[in-house]
């Protein structure tokens, strides 16, 4: 177990099939992942956004006021303890956070498979899933994938709450999200990129 300023990080399990990833059963301490789902619930910060593989709300939380007691999400010792984790489980050098998004998928959503590639100026993303009272039944299972092919899937991960998976970014991260139904899927998405 890993512990640093409420980053629990339990339960730790890596993989290097179908590409480097690790996942955890518990990221955030119960009582943070609590208050920020709460707080993905009730803020006006959702905007829309479509592309050829998905269709969901988010928002950036670097430079935004969210409430005092998420400010830790961001708070330089929190990100420090991410980095140094990420250093470890993928034997990287120094890392740069660029981006902490949220990311809200309502019903009949979904994401397409991808890899999310695009060089260096990413490298490695940790999702935080945030979904109280969710049951297979409302899908938005998280499916890594061998290959682009959308029927070569190596694994299916439920989104339980305060569960999560760090991936290193690469043309073979193929990864995608099944279809959410009745149900308001949330995470929360740290990038870093390796210079």
């Amino acid at each position: 177990m890993f512990s640093e300023n409420n980053l629990l990080l339990e339960n730790i399990k890596f993989s290097q099939n179908p590409f480097p990833h690790f996942s955890s059963d518990k990221i955030l301490d119960e009582k943070l992942a609590h208050q920020l789902l709460n707080w993905f619930k009730i803020t006006d910060h959702w905007h829309f956004t479509q592309t050829s593989f998905y269709t969901q709300y988010e928002f950036s939380l670097l430079d935004l006021d969210v409430p005092v007691e998420l400010r830790q999400l961001s708070a330089s010792e929190f990100i420090q303890g991410l980095k140094i984790f990420f250093k470890d489980q993928f034997n990287t050098g120094e890392l740069k956070l660029v981006g902490i998004t949220a990311h809200k998928l309502v019903d009949g959503y979904r994401m397409g498979v991808h890899n999310d590639f695009i060089g260096k100026d990413e490298t490695h993303r940790l999702i935080v899933q945030l979904n109280d009272n969710w049951t297979e039944d409302n899908g938005g299972f998280l499916m890594l994938f061998n290959s682009k092919d959308p029927h070569d899937v190596a694994k299916i991960i439920k989104p339980v709450h305060n569960s999560g998976i760090g991936f290193e970014i690469s043309t073979k991260s193929y990864h995608a999200v099944s279809t959410v139904h009745s149900f308001e899927r949330y995470t929360l998405v740290y990038t870093f990129s390796s210079f």
